[in-house]
């Protein structure tokens, strides 16, 4: 699941909470990140007016499916306020780590059943969405369909049952391992004659 649509999943109100987590300096770096312009009118003299226009610049931009400022929302969320769960999570696995951070592509050297189990531990201890944040977020950046096909992890999320079993039933149908996709056809042109 791309970074946009587990936005779209939570929420409006969870994207809100996730945002209001941020510092003014993160959410600049946010922006940056997803490409968007940080510059505020001369007039937000204040902390709370350049927030506001950095605000409506990321709806407008979270709007039109900025994919870049959603990834760099939730890393910054994260990898900023959010490090416990992942440190956690990378012990339970076993995954050598530095708080939370790996080079470890640790969904290709753990097997199916204990990063699922993993999910269960969790839940236990963090918010369900926030577990769903996380875990949907490394099978993007992992490529692997682990997550995406944990019907615990979409109802986390915010789908209804019967969604999240049918979200997995179609992606077993869609998803192809990287090794498996077609690439990406070159666009040439003809020189002009």
């Amino acid at each position: 699941m791309k970074p946009i649509q587990i936005c779209q999943h939570l929420g409006q109100g969870h994207i809100d909470a996730y945002y209001d987590e941020l510092s003014g300096k993160e959410v600049r770096a946010v922006l940056k990140a997803g490409g968007c312009s940080v510059n505020v009118p001369e007039t937000a003299y204040t902390q709370s007016a350049r927030r506001r226009a950095w605000r409506k610049r990321f709806d407008a931009e979270f709007g039109g499916g900025n994919d870049q400022l959603a990834l760099a929302l939730l890393l910054e969320w994260l990898m900023r306020h959010h490090r416990s769960m992942l440190v956690d999570y990378l012990d339970f696995l076993g995954v050598k780590h530095r708080q939370g951070e790996t080079d470890e592509d640790f969904c290709a050297t753990r097997d199916e059943a204990k990063l699922r189990e993993g999910v269960a531990e969790l839940l236990k201890k963090y918010p369900p969405a926030h577990v769903a944040t996380y875990l949907l977020l490394v099978g993007h950046l992992q490529e692997t369909p682990v997550f995406d096909q944990t019907p615990e992890v979409l109802v986390s999320l915010g789908m209804a049952a019967d969604a999240a079993a049918k979200y997995v039933e179609a992606h077993k149908v869609s998803y192809k391992p990287k090794a498996q996709r077609s690439p990406t056809p070159m666009i040439t042109t003809q020189p002009a004659a």
